[in-house]
């Protein structure tokens, strides 16, 4: 009953640090006169100070200097660079091509955790996966467009689209691992130590921003209109939810859960997402939209009663 105890309480953390990490979708439309890279690096920023004041005022945990490394590359691939090589892939090649790729995560993650951890029976794999991908992409293709509807696809586009899956399914199978093989480093411990990873490459990569990004025309808009204390605010909100307090759980989670399963319950974040973007635009769902959201979620279910049944 313990055991059982605990694995519910991981996937009910895994679906509250998808509902934070969905936050950033409806952001940008809450501070539409910042750009992107404006709302990232003040995320970044945020999650970065949240991290060290925590790490300062109640660590104790003594990191390597391997931890701290591989802290740094976390920090790399599964933030700053994927997010860089994701707007790269959109501008070159379009959101109809990246919506179908990127979608491909819940999968590659599932597909990548359970070639490590064996947890779940391959030919037992396939069903779920199948509806989880489906349902996901009537979801996004309902919104993001079709693939026909773009022409400009170049091969640096499809790579920079590529590349951010490939990091991120490393970063989520490779996380899990550290975590259960580390037990002595908790969650929140981790998490910070990420962020605080993230923040000094943030404010390394910031100046860039400034000569060569959007920064140089799009922050000196924000203070003259007075729009930076709202970017201020929902940079915050980002940086210590969909960031720092979304890590926690993921960490948790990722310690508790298989990652074949981990992963498929990242499509929720997709789910929340364009339920707040419904919430903001005051629409309801479209049909295809449901049957999406209805057959990702039998997906997930058919994960876990396989998982319940080896258990038995």
């Amino acid at each position: 009953m313990t055991e059982r105890l605990a694995f519910y309480q991981a996937l009910l953390a895994m679906i509250v640090t998808t509902a934070l990490w969905a936050l950033a979708f409806i952001v940008p439309l809450m501070v539409p006169a910042a750009s992107a890279l404006d709302i990232t690096f003040g995320r970044y920023f945020a999650y970065g100070i949240c991290s060290l004041f925590l790490l300062w005022r109640f660590g104790g945990v003594r990191f390597s200097r391997a931890d701290w490394l591989l802290a740094a590359g976390f920090a790399i691939f599964g933030n700053l660079l994927y997010y860089a090589l994701l707007v790269a892939g959109i501008r070159l090649s379009g959101a109809g091509l990246a919506v179908p790729i990127i979608g491909l995560l819940p999968v590659t993650v599932a597909l990548a955790g359970n070639w490590r951890e064996r947890a779940i029976p391959w030919r037992q794999l396939g069903l779920p996966l199948l509806a989880v991908f489906i349902g996901l992409m009537l979801v996004n293709l309902s919104r993001g467009g079709s693939f026909g509807g773009e022409s400009k696809t170049s091969l640096l586009g499809l790579l920079c689209l590529i590349a951010p899956v490939v990091m991120w399914t490393w970063y989520a199978v490779a996380n899990a691992a550290f975590l259960k093989r580390r037990r002595d480093i908790s969650a929140s411990a981790w998490a910070s130590a990420i962020g605080v990873a993230t923040l000094a490459l943030t404010l390394a990569l910031f100046p860039l921003h400034l000569i060569f990004g959007e920064g140089a025309t799009s922050i000196p808009h924000l203070f003259a209109t007075g729009d930076v204390f709202l970017v201020a605010f929902w940079s915050t909100v980002l940086g210590l939810g969909a960031s720092w307090g979304a890590a926690v759980l993921f960490n948790a989670a990722s310690t508790r859960l298989p990652v074949a399963l981990t992963g498929q319950l990242i499509v929720f974040e997709t789910i929340f997402g364009v339920a707040y973007v419904f919430l903001a635009e005051g629409r309801p769902p479209a049909p295809v939209e449901l049957v999406g959201f209805a057959l990702s979620i039998l997906g997930i279910w058919l994960s876990i009663r396989i998982l319940q049944g080896r258990q038995k």
